[in-house]
């Protein structure tokens, strides 16, 4: 009997160790890489979405064909639309490595938060792909425009992102997550990365598109969307998402092209930067001190210095120091008083520092922003000037 008993909870419990029993073989899932999320014609959404033929991205297999499939359906919520669209595609889709969700600008000006909460309850899907804008085109369009390189349109702009926050500091590094964060958050409003197509539509929609030097549409990075709680209300330049990073200690690597004489310049690439932000209340007006330390190097000067001199370094120190304190200060003040959205979490930061008088005002903080005071310092060190240090520009005649 105790043989017995003992032989039945054995079965008991390979029975209820099993883990295959949902299981999908790889040819009945569909890899979706990215959706994109417009404003419906019929329907209140339309949902986009583009899945890899992963016979076409392998270099031995391929033929020559579309290596991704885009399919579209409207619907009136996006986890309807999601669980729908096998009406058009054969195979279950899974969305565990999605890269990147577009959302059109018309959509994200109405408010993007109802369907962000499926984005964050759903299991499948991760927090770290990028979030992005599709400024004054479809954002259907943008999952659809082939590349040569990286030939699945999501994956190239995922790739595309990352290099432009590590090389220069033109995309501002968002992701699900920080979005999601900013909400919660009384001190942040939400920025998202803007992109938008250069060249024909129509004509990137199509595998030629990838045979050609210099293709008739591509996307590009043109700066970030600046929301105030939901809802999309501007954007600003590549040039101001530099200076938001900035504000938020991001900067890696970035150039700086600094007026020297008239329609001459100096190049300078900072290669480390460090930003410290101090909160304080002055005569019950909020005021930020904002201390950016970087090291760098000049690349390049269309005004002969001679770099042999230390004189010169300390010159070219305090220009590029002037030049850092206006851009950035120029940056927040835009934003201060064309949106009035603190984007940069001053509001975080007034918190640490005086949470008494953040009590008070949390509730407004964005008009306290408005009309807060900011003080930008820069200190920077020129550490070399490339392989040479004579300009062969000063022996010109």
């Amino acid at each position: 009997m105790r043989k017995s008993l003992l032989l039945l909870c054995c079965f008991v419990f390979l029975f209820s160790l099993c883990g295959c029993w949902d299981y999908k073989e790889l040819n009945q899932v569909a890899i979706i890489t990215g959706m994109a999320i417009d404003k419906g014609e019929k329907r209140r959404y339309r949902l986009t979405v583009e899945k890899l033929d992963s016979m076409e991205l392998s270099p031995q297999q391929s033929s020559g064909n579309t290596p991704t499939v885009v399919h579209s359906l409207e619907g009136d919520s996006i986890p309807e639309i999601a669980q729908r669209m096998n009406v058009g595609l054969s195979k279950k889709m899974i969305f565990s490595h999605m890269r990147t969700a577009v959302i059109s600008d018309k959509v994200a000006k109405k408010g993007i938060m109802q369907f962000f909460d499926y984005l964050e309850r759903y299991r499948e899907i991760r927090e770290d792909f990028n979030v992005v804008i599709a400024k004054d085109v479809p954002a259907s369009d943008i999952l659809k425009v082939s590349y040569p390189i990286q030939k699945a349109s999501t994956l190239k702009l995922h790739m595309q992102l990352g290099n432009a926050y590590d090389e220069w500091g033109s995309d501002p590094d968002v992701r699900k997550k920080d979005i999601i964060a900013s909400w919660t958050s009384e001190g942040r409003q939400p920025v998202v990365a803007l992109v938008t197509i250069r060249g024909n539509p129509k004509k990137g929609n199509s595998v030629d598109n990838m045979k050609l030097l210099a293709p008739a549409a591509i996307v590009e990075l043109v700066g970030m969307g600046v929301f105030k709680n939901e809802k999309l209300i501007g954007n600003l330049s590549v040039y101001d998402t530099r200076n938001y990073l900035w504000t938020q200690n991001k900067i890696k690597v970035t150039e700086l092209s600094i007026p020297c004489e008239k329609n001459k310049s100096v190049s300078v690439r900072v290669f480390r930067s460090n930003t410290k932000v101090k909160a304080r209340v002055q005569r019950q007006i909020p005021h930020f001190s904002i201390h950016i330390d970087t090291e760098a190097q000049l690349t390049g000067s269309q005004c002969a210095e001679d770099m042999d001199k230390t004189k010169t370094y300390d010159e070219l120190e305090k220009v590029t120091q002037k030049y850092i304190e206006n851009i950035v200060a120029s940056t927040i003040k835009k934003v201060q008083t064309t949106y009035k959205s603190d984007i940069f979490g001053f509001g975080d930061e007034m918190k640490h520092g005086d949470y008494q008088y953040y009590k008070k005002v949390r509730g407004h903080w964005d008009q306290e922003f408005s009309r807060a005071t900011i003080d930008v310092k820069a200190s920077v060190t020129l550490r070399r000037s490339g392989i040479r240090t004579k300009s062969f520009l000063s022996e010109i005649k």
